[in-house]
């Protein structure tokens, strides 16, 4: 996070009022006067002074990602094992953070959890068109005129999905990378269903910008500097 950032957060005013602190000296980060706003701290490791006083955030966000193994409930609480089962309870921040949206029990993948709550709305509204990325093993293959068919749209019992973007991962057409930019209950295994094809597997591989990359099932970790400026920026939370 950026020192001037941080600061605002703390309360010591506007962005352009901690810039005035910093290029005054009068702030510490780690007993050393730094006057560059733009410096780079992390609030959970740097200890930041002014007029050695430290400071601390009344609200600090905690922001991870985790890969979501099949067989558990997105959810923090239910009679069935959750994913807040998997995590680790010494986790910074653990008894504030939640799963932002829903994977299926029988799905796997990407999830973000944090405890900003303003951020978790915009990730859920379909004011925003987050885009969401998936891998599909389907049967039987998955047909050109069908799948020109269901990037355009389909009508579902609630209405016409969102044009999406699909690709075949494989000579045989039942391995797809589909993207799409809405959220709607079952929304994958309904949209292939209505053309009589079964779902078989689906693995959430992205996030808008965030992507899953190399976590392991059951793997959490913090969201990296830019992964939460990207996505912020994105959503116009910054």
């Amino acid at each position: 996070m950026r020192l001037d950032k941080f600061l605002s957060q703390a309360g010591l005013g506007s962005r352009r009022q901690t810039w005035k602190l910093v290029r005054k000296g009068k702030v510490k980060v780690n007993s050393r006067i730094i006057k560059d706003p733009a410096f780079k701290i992390d609030p959970e490791k740097d200890l930041i002074e002014i007029n050695n006083q430290i400071l601390y955030l009344t609200s600090q966000f905690y922001y991870y990602k985790f890969y979501k193994p099949k067989g558990y409930i997105t959810s923090t609480k239910d009679l069935q094992p959750t994913v807040m089962d998997l995590i680790p309870k010494e986790l910074p921040g653990f008894s504030k953070i939640f799963p932002v949206g829903r994977l299926d029990k029988d799905a796997e993948g990407l999830l973000i959890l944090t405890n900003d709550g303003s951020l978790a709305h915009r990730l859920l509204h379909p004011k925003w068109k987050l885009s969401k990325t998936y891998e599909l093993k389907i049967t039987p293959r998955l047909k050109e005129e069908d799948k020109e068919f269901l990037e355009k749209g389909i009508e579902l019992s609630e209405g016409k999905t969102k044009p999406c973007q699909i690709e075949f991962l494989n000579k045989d057409k039942d391995f797809l990378k589909i993207t799409v930019f809405e959220g709607r209950y079952h929304l994958l295994k309904r949209m292939f269903g209505k053309l009589g094809y079964k779902v078989l597997h689906i693995r959430r591989i992205a996030i808008g910008p965030v992507k899953l990359e190399n976590l392991k099932p059951g793997e959490i970790r913090k969201l990296s500097h830019s992964e939460i400026e990207a996505i912020k920026s994105l959503l116009k939370c910054l």
